[in-house]
């Protein structure tokens, strides 16, 4: 049984580009695997996908899961440092071990039921600065009483993919080295139409535009963006608006302007007023009836 048997798959929802590239091309999530872990295998007709199709982080799709010999391995990618990543990545491995877990099989007899083990690797590339480039989280951190893990323990590994980050794994993987190039210029370009104080309207459409034209005349990821030049600045464009919105949240500090950044962000997306509320439900502790309060009285401003 395949990890997305019987969920509906919502087309609402785009994958971010690092999905794109790394979740549907075997060669080059084993080539990140290889990057990753210093293996050096070349079967990639081994390597078979597990992503839930039902895992989305606001309008982006950012995960990859696959089997590959005797792991199950989940690679997500962040623009933002989140420490609940242990906590997310235990429920997504839940659900992965229901799916691949052959529904004749029984956990509650007598013979042990063997299970490909878990690595979870969290691909970092904000604009924050990542302390050494990796980072190691832990679900004990969260425990109350903190720190008592009582023998339990679940982790994420952080890595930092920004260019020039983390050398050995880009030289390893060129797809990745091309791949953080590309988000760079992005950024690059931004910042310099940002100083030549241009509409700003149009500024990361340009941005994305000049970052994608650059990268074709200098082989960067070039058959891919030949090939998917419009859906690639579809995807971008929907990408550092979240990014942004996540820095508009991270300014305003207080509970009811992060809601507002929350209604101002989701709108310049595009979501729907009913995918507003229900995020802003799911990331505060706030309730249904708040959430809609404050959403009419900021949407629109």
């Amino acid at each position: 049984m395949k990890a997305n048997d019987g969920v509906n798959y919502n087309r609402n929802y785009k994958d971010t580009l690092f999905r794109k590239l790394f979740g549907e091309n075997r060669e080059n999530a084993l080539s990140l695997y290889n990057a990753v872990n210093g293996t050096h295998y070349t079967n990639a007709e081994d390597l078979e996908f597990t992503t839930l199709d039902d895992v989305v982080y606001m309008k982006m799709k950012n995960d990859v899961s696959f089997i590959f010999g005797n792991y199950l391995n989940l690679y997500e990618h962040q623009s933002t440092l989140n420490p609940n990543m242990p906590l997310r990545g235990l429920l997504y491995f839940a659900d992965m071990y229901r799916q691949i877990i052959p529904a004749s099989e029984r956990i509650y007899g007598s013979k042990l039921q063997e299970i490909p083990a878990p690595k979870y690797i969290v691909f970092y590339n904000g604009t924050d600065r990542l302390e050494g480039g990796r980072k190691v989280l832990h679900l004990s951190d969260a425990f109350r009483p903190f720190g008592v893990s009582e023998g339990f323990e679940w982790t994420a590994t952080v890595i930092d993919i920004n260019y020039g980050a983390n050398a050995d794994i880009m030289e390893n993987c060129k797809v990745l080295s091309e791949y953080a190039q590309f988000i760079a210029k992005i950024r690059e370009e931004c910042g310099r139409l940002e100083k030549a104080k241009s509409n700003n309207q149009d500024i990361l459409r340009q941005a994305i535009d000049a970052a994608t034209e650059y990268c074709i005349q200098n082989d960067i990821l070039k058959d891919f963006l030949e090939k998917n030049r419009k859906e690639v600045m579809d995807v971008c464009l929907t990408e550092f608006n979240q990014e942004r919105y996540n820095q508009i949240v991270r300014e305003e500090g207080r509970e009811e302007g992060e809601v507002i950044g929350y209604i101002h962000m989701g709108e310049k997306m595009g979501l729907t007023s009913q995918d507003i509320i229900r995020f802003i439900v799911e990331e505060t502790e706030i309730s249904q009836e708040e959430a809609k309060r404050l959403y009419e009285e900021y949407k629109g401003k």
